[in-house]
């Protein structure tokens, strides 16, 4: 269990839930999320930026005042866009915490690959907001207008991609997907051609080159 702060402005993290302790979101006191070493931003359950703390602040090279007028999707490319909405829907729909490889656009016009986690805050049991935390993903920086130079995948090839990078089979991944051994197959030649692989074992490398595996989020113990 991780807690952040105490008293009735606090909140705090139980496995892949935190609670806002009956607090409207208005109201927090939003000390806690400025505190955080690592660049995090509040969002309501829209999409809407609420608060973004001094290392986002740092990291995406523009004021607060800035950020927090734009939704979270309007500094990730185009071609990004489901993955992030998906994985904030998740959150702010579900429940249910995410963790993942994107890439977006910071104040100077650099697109950046980040590993992001998508955390729901909760008052009692609905989902009030989402909590954004993002890390660099390391490896070259390119200018946004140069963004065919990161592979294009869509979000069920990097899910079936992953999943191939954890080990699974083409029949083991057809049947956690429900999908057809064949279909798993088409995706991963397309994975294969876009990442310029003839194996798993190439692909996962320059996979990994690009900094499109995310790590498994952490989960409590039984």
């Amino acid at each position: 269990m991780v807690s952040i702060g105490s008293g009735s402005g606090a909140c705090s993290q139980t496995g892949k839930h935190a609670s806002l302790n009956g607090r409207r979101l208005e109201d927090m006191d939003l000390w806690w999320l400025d505190a955080l070493a690592v660049p995090a931003s509040l969002h309501d359950t829209t999409g809407r930026f609420i608060h973004l703390n001094a290392a986002g602040e740092r990291a995406a090279g523009m004021a607060r005042a800035q950020w927090t007028k734009l939704h979270y999707l309007d500094p990730v490319p185009p071609e990004g866009r489901e993955l992030v909405e998906t994985n904030f829907r998740r959150a702010a729909d579900k429940g249910e915490s995410t963790d993942f490889v994107t890439s977006f656009v910071d104040g100077h016009g650099v697109l950046r690959r980040i590993r992001a986690q998508h955390l729901p805050l909760l008052d009692g049991d609905e989902v009030v907001a989402v909590l954004i935390l993002a890390w660099d993903v390391l490896g070259p920086q390119v200018v946004a207008s140069d963004s065919r130079v990161l592979p294009e995948l869509t979000p069920r090839q990097l899910e079936i991609l992953q999943l191939v990078a954890g080990g699974s089979s083409t029949t083991d991944i057809a049947k956690q997907l429900s999908l057809s051994t064949e279909t798993v197959r088409n995706h991963l030649r397309s994975v294969f051609r876009e990442l310029n692989a003839h194996t798993r074992v190439e692909a996962i490398a320059a996979a990994q080159r690009f900094g499109l595996l995310a790590s498994a989020p952490w989960k409590p113990r039984d």
